[in-house]
């Protein structure tokens, strides 16, 4: 892997050949959109369609400035994050980017316009990849090496044909003037820019070499869809009762010293000399927590768990110093139930620190509001027995969305994160504030999440919408591909070929997806490759031979019908016809056209050498037992901790999507790929996510005491 500041030289070298190459190619690609335009409006066969175009070209020459514009910058920012940065390189460019409106209620989001523009952008990348295959590959082979990656594919990199088409698509975003003209877009874009890529990546190849780069190997393997079993529904927990919290002062009063030592507790002397002394006030108490609470305000939020953990143990010793101070000062004792209830508080936020359930930076914030919940349990003993007491409420609103949170780097004042701090902070900055201020930011609070879960209804049924859209369009293609590999033979005629591979196979995916298997247009799709196959049989009797030339001109029609339904350019189908043309010419001869060999690719077929062996374990029947909704955290190849919600499982495919707190596009994985996680211990399911803070913290704490005493002890 390179150093920062040759990754920084060799992004500038590569940023300086693709500006070159793109001042080239943009005059051209805006030309032929012009004259694409204007040839499709001249063809038009209403005015509706013609006014469409005449708009089109209207509407490029307003906003072409802005579309170089936003296309340049967005490669030259994907090449600039994918040598520097490439967690945000792959969070920018490789996941689904959703954008929701302010005023976006629609769910119905994913319709054939978006297919037919998938489509559309598929089949300019898949020519591009093909056409460019070999030279794509050794660029990908030597762009992970620049970047240490072992698991890159030749699609992901920054001037591969997906990322370009997909900055294109996001450029054309705003375009106004209809779907038509939007695949317009596409067709030309392949004609020039992915065309011209072999002039662009012999450049790059220099550049990488010269910085003494070497191509690595990688090898995909394929993985076996896993059935899943029926599972049945989870029971649901018992809450807790109102009385649990009281019960735990009732057990920890009955702790002995040698037990308080194990459990970390203050002694049970601390206050208690003298006990014909008076009570000590609840007064005086919060006012020495509330000078704690204004240095913990002004002290810098610690960094990671470790330094939480010091600061958490050095204020509670700075407690018991000023407690002990205060009460001798005062010629008072603390009362039993408050020595008791600083006990629980403190056990309340060890297991804060301790919470598999909370990331390790949303503890850091949560463990210092420890001091103004104490305060407010020493003057409002309602906390012990009341479960919805508004201390518990806003400790579980901020635990709820703490729990969900993953990091990605995002800290603005906006974010789930800086709302989570925002509350914390109000509650420090006010030393006096009593139950209402622990309300008024609750409500707060809740209201700024019940706005990002909306938000998170709508982003997750948007992509959830498009990644079933994309697995129809996937079995389609399947289903498409499967059909052709009955009907064609080993052997066709290269123009036969030519229009099956390149044309006939998306209009019959198409035609798939709008009509249907049972349709009319479907079995019209399927009988038109096979009358084309027979009209390329030598015919050496004269009557048939009539007889078949007959038949040609409807199939050229029914072709140039179906060239037409997915736009196809109009200079290769005349192409394709001519060719199409001399080969019938040549089996009315009586002759055998030349042929080739139907070789496709066999995407859907796995080599059983090369399957990964599927552990029937514990752990896959975890994975498969897992139902839409439920929350799992674990730690990428490069260390970071995510966690998401198990948004959507394929019915294709054996993947698994989840996303984050906002509905967003996170991570997807196959089935044995999460379980390998669990299995090695990098990843968890988070089955205590859901129940709420304060019970999942009390119901620890009641089991930590019941292990410290005898069971005659125990309540009841």
């Amino acid at each position: 892997m390179l150093s920062p500041v040759r990754k920084r030289e060799l992004h500038a070298a590569i940023s300086g050949h693709l500006r070159e190459w793109t001042e080239k190619l943009w005059p051209v690609f805006l030309e032929q959109m012009d004259d694409e335009f204007f040839r499709l409006a001249e063809q038009s066969g209403n005015d509706s369609a013609q006014r469409g175009y005449i708009d089109a070209i209207r509407e490029l020459r307003q906003g072409r400035k802005r579309l170089v514009r936003d296309c340049e910058q967005e490669c030259f920012r994907a090449s600039e994050l994918f040598f520097m940065d490439f967690r945000a390189y792959q969070q920018r460019f490789l996941r689904t980017q959703v954008h929701i409106g302010a005023n976006q209620e629609s769910l119905e989001l994913i319709d054939q316009e978006v297919l037919e523009e998938d489509l559309a952008a598929m089949r300019v990348v898949h020519h591009a990849e093909s056409q460019h295959l070999s030279r794509l590959k050794l660029v990908s082979s030597l762009c992970s090496a620049a970047i240490g990656s072992s698991i890159l594919k030749y699609a992901d990199i920054p001037l591969s044909p997906r990322i370009m088409t997909s900055i294109l698509e996001t450029s054309l975003a705003s375009w106004q003037s209809g779907l038509q003209s939007k695949l317009v877009f596409y067709r030309v874009f392949g004609k020039t820019f992915l065309r011209q890529l072999n002039e662009l990546y012999p450049r790059v190849i220099e550049e990488l070499e010269n910085a003494g780069l070497e191509p690595g190997e990688k090898v995909v393997i394929q993985r076996r869809e896993i059935p899943r079993p029926v599972t049945t529904d989870h029971r649901q927990r018992v809450p807790m009762e109102e009385s649990t919290l009281f019960g735990i002062v009732a057990m920890v009063r009955q702790l002995q010293q040698e037990q308080r030592e194990q459990l970390g507790l203050f002694s049970q002397d601390i206050g208690s000399e003298g006990d014909d002394l008076p009570v000590a006030p609840p007064q005086l108490i919060s006012h020495v927590l509330q000078d704690l609470q204004k240095e913990v305000l002004q002290s810098p939020c610690p960094m990671d768990i470790r330094q939480a953990r010091v600061t958490h143990n050095a204020f509670r010793g700075r407690l018991l110093t000023e407690l002990e101070k205060s009460v001798k000062g005062k010629r008072v004792r603390l009362h039993r139930l408050d020595r008791h209830i600083i006990d629980v508080v403190s056990m309340l936020f060890e297991y804060i620190l301790d919470d598999p359930v909370i990331p390790a930076q949303m503890k850091v914030l949560l463990v210092r509001l420890q001091m103004p919940v104490l305060r407010i349990a020493v003057e409002d003993k309602t906390f012990l027995t009341d479960r919805n007491h508004p201390v518990r409420d806003l400790l579980n609103s901020l635990a709820a969305a703490a729990s969900r949170w993953a990091d990605e780097g995002d800290y603005s004042e906006h974010s789930i994160y800086g709302r989570v701090e925002q509350a914390v902070q109000r509650i420090l900055a006010h030393p006096e504030g009593g139950v209402e201020l622990w309300e008024e930011v609750n409500r707060d609070f809740t209201a700024f999440m019940i706005n990002e879960e909306r938000g998170a209804v709508v982003a997750e049924e948007r992509l959830s919408q498009v990644a079933k859209g994309r697995e129809r369009l996937s079995l389609a293609r399947r289903t498409v591909d499967e059909v052709l590999a009955e009907l064609l033979p080993a052997a066709i005629p290269a123009p036969v070929y030519q229009i099956i591979d390149e044309v006939w196979r998306d209009v019959m995916t198409l035609v798939l997806l709008r009509e249907g298997e049972e349709s009319k247009q479907w079995k019209q799709a399927v009988d038109v490759v096979k009358r084309l196959l027979e009209s390329t049989v030598p015919i050496p009797d004269p009557e048939e031979r009539q007889r078949y030339i007959a038949t040609v001109p409807k199939l050229y029609a029914d072709l140039r019908r179906g060239f037409a339904s997915i736009a196809y350019d109009s200079t290769r189908t005349a192409l394709l016809f001519k060719q199409l043309q001399h080969c019938h010419v040549t089996s009315l001869r009586g002759l055998q056209p030349a042929t080739m060999k139907y070789a496709p690719d066999d995407q859907y077929s796995a080599d059983e050498d090369n399957v990964e062996a599927i552990l029937d374990d514990e752990y896959i029947r975890a994975v498969n037992d897992l139902k839409e909704g439920q929350w799992v955290a674990w730690t990428t190849s490069d260390g970071k901790q995510l966690r998401g919600k198990f948004s959507w499982r394929s019915e294709v495919a054996d993947l698994l999507m989840f996303v984050d707190l906002r509905g967003r596009k996170l991570a997807e994985m196959s089935s044995s790929e999460l379980a390998d996680l669990l299995r090695t211990g990098r990843a968890s399911i988070l089955a205590e996510i859901n129940r709420p803070f304060m019970d999942r913290a009390l119901a620890s704490i009641q089991n930590v005491l019941s292990r410290q005493l005898p069971p005659q002890a125990l309540p009841a």
